[in-house]
């Protein structure tokens, strides 16, 4: 079905899984026919598994896919936490039908975990307040410095602190609630009164012979006790469990005062992007245009924006612009040539590229249009035009380019190799402005290096 407002994480999970389920179990029924197939021989089952066409869950299209389902881990970044990406897309990619599922959902961590993590970094930057003031009493830092690095490490601490504080809280709820300990004793006392008020009402009954009292020590505990009992168990244990052991035949209780999820937490929000399934009319949409320059254009079209690869000037440049939204990714293309190349980006590069448009265009251009470069092999990573040349240098040592992919190939490197990469630049002798085109050069190739580590492409090679 298709719904207009989207459902909560845990209904878009269970589709999600339901979906995937359900595909998983046809393909593998269609692949059993051919195993249990005895009239067939190895050779003759092999080929018809090349041939097998699963169809796709939604619309019923047979393509060598079927249905697309992925769950991709994305790494933390400087603006967003990690998270994993469940999709669900059409395997036919001539006919695609309305399937589209994309689900964000963020990594737990165990909350006292988090929090002894917290507390260490709390006492790091403390420490390093401590340091600053020696190294101020010894002359080693100037006064200035010192103030300043002071209020950079007091914010930070503050910053800490009180996400420390809100995890504390949520941890003295789950775990040491006052309140929840004097609703607990409150529902204790009352249990106790409705119990010594049943034992008076079977004295009473052992006494007199009145069956009444019988029935009212029944009603007492139906009507007051239980609830309160009931009310006692929930507050001293988050978990209630009778577990049956098939091997010994016997049952066991098992009482927890609180779950292993209520101890977890996420620092990202999760959410879920795109929920489209079940069968639509398709709404012509206009795609946005492919721009071919001829060959007759300017030749300032044929020179590479921000590096020194010329684009070849016997053949029409292409260009194109992503379209948000789409895609097994988030991101798809008119242009052909620029979904070939996209599949083969690496993920880690295509993340990278998310947060940097500009950066994206200008790669996939100059890749797109590289001269004889029908295979999309050795392609160069352009300067993103972001970058920060030279690197800023930060209170803890590392450097900041303005490109998070930059920072990390840069800042693993040793010190002594970092210092030899910063020289790479030309100075000119009479205005004194410094030419760093080398030290982008190194930069690039060690981000390409990067990311091809877990990717089987060879767009670089």
């Amino acid at each position: 079905m298709s719904t207009e407002e989207m459902p909560t994480i845990k209904e878009a999970l269970n589709e999600y899984f339901k979906l995937k389920s359900k595909f998983e179990n046809e393909l593998s029924v269609s692949k059993k026919k051919i195993i249990n197939n005895q009239t067939l021989s190895k050779r003759e089952k092999r080929s018809e598994f090349l041939k097998l066409m699963p169809k796709c869950v939604n619309c019923k299209k047979p393509s060598k896919r079927g249905t697309v389902f992925s769950i991709v881990h994305n790494p933390e970044t400087d603006t967003d936490g990690a998270y994993r990406k469940f999709s669900a897309s059409c395997g036919n990619m001539v006919d695609p039908c309305n399937l589209d599922i994309e689900i964000h959902l963020g990594d737990h961590e165990p909350l006292d975990k988090l929090m002894r993590n917290i507390r260490d970094e709390i006492k790091l930057y403390k420490n390093k307040i401590i340091d600053d003031k020696n190294r101020l009493l010894f002359g080693l830092i100037t006064t200035e410095t010192a103030l300043e690095n002071f209020d950079l490490n007091k914010n930070y601490i503050n910053e800490l602190t009180s996400v420390y504080e809100m995890y504390l809280e949520h941890w003295n709820k789950m775990i040491d609630n006052p309140d929840k300990k004097v609703e607990l004793d409150d529902s204790l006392v009352l249990a106790y009164e409705n119990i010594t008020k049943i034992k008076d009402c079977m004295k009473k009954m052992n006494e007199t012979d009145d069956v009444q009292f019988a029935v009212d020590a029944a009603n007492i505990y139906t009507t007051a006790l239980k609830p309160i009992l009931d009310k006692v168990r929930h507050l001293k244990y988050s978990e209630n469990m009778v577990y049956h052991d098939d091997y010994t035949n016997k049952c066991r209780l098992i009482q927890r005062p609180y779950t292993e999820n209520d101890m977890i937490v996420t620092v990202y929000t999760d959410k879920v992007v795109k929920f489209n399934f079940g069968l639509e009319a398709k709404k012509v949409k206009k795609n946005n245009p492919v721009i071919i320059l001829s060959d007759t254009e300017s030749d300032d079209f044929l020179i590479k924006r921000g590096g020194n690869i010329p684009y070849p000037s016997n053949k029409s440049i292409i260009r194109d612009n992503p379209i948000f939204g789409k895609g097994n990714d988030g991101i798809d293309w008119n242009s052909p040539e620029y979904k070939a190349l996209w599949n083969l980006v690496p993920l880690t590069l295509k993340n990278e590229f998310k947060t940097n448009i500009e950066w994206m265009k200008l790669f996939m251009e100059n890749c797109v249009n590289h001269k004889d470069n029908e295979q999309f092999h050795n392609c160069k990573l352009p300067t993103p035009p972001n970058l920060i040349l030279p690197p800023k240098q930060m209170n803890n040592g590392q450097y900041d380019f303005g490109v998070s992919i930059y920072n990390k190939v840069f800042n693993i490197q040793p010190k002594s190799v970092q210092s030899i990469y910063l020289s790479y630049y030309k100075e000119d002798p009479s205005t004194k402005s410094k030419n760093y085109s080398q030290l982008e050069d190194v930069l690039n190739k060690l981000v390409e290096i990067e990311v091809s580590k877990d990717s089987n492409s060879m767009i670089f090679e």
